[in-house]
């Protein structure tokens, strides 16, 4: 019985789509092409406006392809109505397809003047941009954001994030700089700059400031604490420091991998072997990730074969 009411309601919603579709092309087979294109006649913004209530409406209820029907008519009757084309790409957005997400989009900014353009366009736009890594048009929509919001802490996280997802560290670095100016103590953006630095392989002196700056406004950071221990311990530094300040992420979160192996590490430099080997197959074991496998697996090959070796003389 409730089969047979679904089968019913599917039927139903079927032919009140296909009743819509045929009603919009109809209209629009019926309107003269002078009329699209120049002034609409007042029944023609009627059937604007009702077409275009109902297909979102329809977006609303996710009825792509009946939403997809009205839009089109409407965007015949008026195609540079920029709220139209709006919705279109969140249509698209809905439906999956990047391609015509871009174009309508790309259609919306352009009919719209500049200075005009709705800030929802604007991210909407942008979140394409990245998603799509289109980064030059991403920063420029991005400009126009500032233009009409202000910079602000959101508009350096946008940049940043650009910069970074593009591999431009060093433009990454400038811009988190460039909103540290405004608010130097802000320990988000300072953790931000601080993982660029790791990963452009900043001056070794800049570096262990940055670490120590850090760990000064949040000295429980068991990341921070982390990266630092392993850093001095393979840069030649105080490895009893190292080991204090690994000892602690292990005490505190007991089954992270990436702290496993940096402890296990730092022991095994310190020449203590047996133990490191302990807290380097707690590592493996713990280890999900198949980066972090191999690199805890190439450190416990190095301590077991040394350790052989010792047996052995």
């Amino acid at each position: 019985m409730k089969e047979g009411i679904k089968n019913k309601d599917r039927f139903a919603k079927r032919i009140r789509t296909k009743r819509l579709l045929m009603i919009a092309f109809l209209s629009l087979f019926l309107t003269p092409c002078s009329l699209i294109v120049s002034q609409n006649t007042p029944e023609q913004e009627q059937q604007f406006s009702y077409y275009w209530y109902a297909a979102r409406n329809a977006i609303d209820g996710e009825r792509y392809p009946e939403a997809y029907a009205l839009l089109q008519f409407c965007h015949a009757l008026k195609p540079d109505d920029a709220q139209t084309l709006y919705y279109l790409g969140i249509m698209y957005q809905g439906m999956g397809k990047k391609a015509e997400i871009v174009a309508a989009y790309e259609e919306a900014y352009r009919v719209q003047k500049k200075g005009a353009r709705s800030e929802e366009l604007l991210e909407r736009l942008l979140q394409v941009y990245l998603a799509t890594e289109q980064w030059k048009p991403a920063l420029k929509i991005q400009d126009e954001i500032d233009a009409q919001r202000g910079y602000d802490a959101y508009s350096a996280i946008t940049r940043y994030r650009i910069y970074a997802m593009a591999g431009e560290y060093k433009k990454a670095i400038k811009e988190i700089d460039r909103y540290l100016k405004t608010d130097p103590d802000n320990l988000r953006f300072l953790l931000f700059k601080l993982e660029l630095m790791e990963q452009t392989v900043a001056k070794p002196k800049n570096l262990i400031a940055m670490y120590k700056k850090i760990l000064a406004m949040d000295p429980y950071n068991l990341m921070v604490l982390n990266n630092y221990a392993y850093y001095i311990a393979t840069h030649g530094g105080d490895l009893n420091e190292a080991e204090k300040m690994s000892a602690i992420t292990i005490r505190e979160d007991a089954n992270n991998p990436v702290y496993l192996d940096t402890y296990g590490w730092i022991l095994h430099l310190k020449g203590k072997n047996d133990l490191a080997l302990f807290y380097l197959q707690r590592a493996l074991s713990n280890s999900r990730d198949e980066r972090m496998k191999a690199e805890v697996e190439g450190h416990l090959k190095k301590v077991e074969s040394l350790k052989l070796k010792d047996e052995r003389l």
